[in-house]
């Protein structure tokens, strides 16, 4: 990537949408009122990105998701919604099989741009064994990209959307920080060269967990979700409240992209920052709202295509590590698991746990 956003964006699609990526989801509290409406607010499936469904003894998992332009680049634009789309099958351990289309289409010829954007997902689909059938359009102010996808059980079966255990340690595979740097490029604070790693982050498929489950030390990742829209607090505390379980999590030791922690002390952060504190606010030691900002804009940055969170046992933690991907930045160990069920503890230095 190289250039200003004008140049890049010559597509306009980009500059169709204020929020970009998995920023522009709905408040969690809105989608978890939702969810309690429609019947799917139960504690062995709370909030889960993926639907599970026995036919004729077979299993199936279900998921959709579709996002705004987060970078200006409509083929980046394109590969990133397919990843993201395909990283809820890989959370679950599952693997992906087939997907169909959501497109809402900008008319005009910021209409090329979005057929560009299609044809890249759909090969980035392709690239991971995930066919395109087919989908459905609208026309839309503003563009939004995205896939319903299908998948399989891995060879064992196991499916990893709870499960967590007292004493595993947290491994979070992809470092934070993409709200946070999409954000200021949006606000032409920073170059849109300065997204080329936030960039590569998203791309980065998390295809290698069904494999890695599969392999001898696969018994030892008892629980898995991937960190999107409502940041690491958020689906973190989901996957504590599905498995019973608490956290602690290592503020310190939390994975960061190049450039993000300085643009958090300014107080640079997507416009989710708000709902997303408050969805985790009352499960929280110590409050959230008693760290420093930087450290509460990291902790609920929203993600788009994020990175894996893993509940691994103690002793197989080096294994998982030398198995995650070979990215720029790639993530680490962030905590442990607790007893505490649903509360997460927040340990940095000067704070003390109460």
């Amino acid at each position: 990537m190289a250039g200003n956003s004008d140049q890049i964006d010559a597509d306009g699609l980009w500059g169709l949408t204020n929020c970009g990526g998995c920023a522009r989801k709905a408040p969690a509290l809105m989608t978890l009122e939702f969810a309690s409406m429609a019947g799917c607010a139960n504690d062995a499936s709370f909030m889960s990105d993926v639907g599970i469904a026995n036919l004729q003894g077979n299993t199936l998992g279900l998921t959709v998701d579709f996002i705004t332009p987060v970078v200006p680049d409509p083929v980046f634009f394109g590969q990133i919604a397919a990843a993201n789309a395909l990283s809820d099958i890989y959370a679950a351990g599952m693997v992906p099989r087939f997907a169909l289309a959501i497109a809402c289409v900008p008319e005009g010829d910021a209409a090329l741009g979005f057929a560009r954007a299609l044809a890249a997902g759909s090969a980035y689909l392709a690239a991971h064994d995930c066919f395109l059938l087919g989908g459905h359009s609208i026309t839309d102010a503003e563009p939004k990209l995205g896939f319903a996808v299908v998948g399989q059980p891995n060879q064992t079966g196991r499916i990893l959307s709870q499960g967590a255990q007292p004493g595993d340690a947290l491994i979070l595979a992809k470092p934070l920080g993409v709200g946070i740097l999409t954000s200021a490029c949006k606000a032409r604070l920073i170059p849109v060269t300065a997204l080329d790693d936030a960039v590569q982050t998203m791309l980065s498929s998390n295809s290698f967990l069904p494999a890695l489950i599969e392999s001898p030390v696969g018994d030892a990742i008892h629980a898995v979700t991937d960190v999107t829209g409502y940041g690491l607090l958020g689906h973190l505390w989901e996957l504590c409240t599905r498995s019973a379980v608490g956290a602690e999590v290592m503020i310190d030791s939390l994975p960061v992209l190049p450039g993000v922690r300085v643009l958090a002390d300014a107080n640079v952060h997507t416009s989710a920052f708000g709902s997303n504190s408050q969805y985790v606010a009352g499960h929280c030691d110590p409050p959230l709202d008693s760290l420093p900002l930087a450290d509460q804009l990291l902790l609920t940055d929203p993600q788009t295509s994020g990175g894996l969170l893993l509940f691994v046992a103690a002793d197989a933690v080096i294994d998982v590590l030398n198995n995650l991907p070979d990215i720029p930045y790639r993530g680490g160990v962030i905590g442990t698991a607790t007893a505490d069920t649903s509360i997460i503890r927040l340990i940095s230095p000067g704070h003390v746990l109460g």
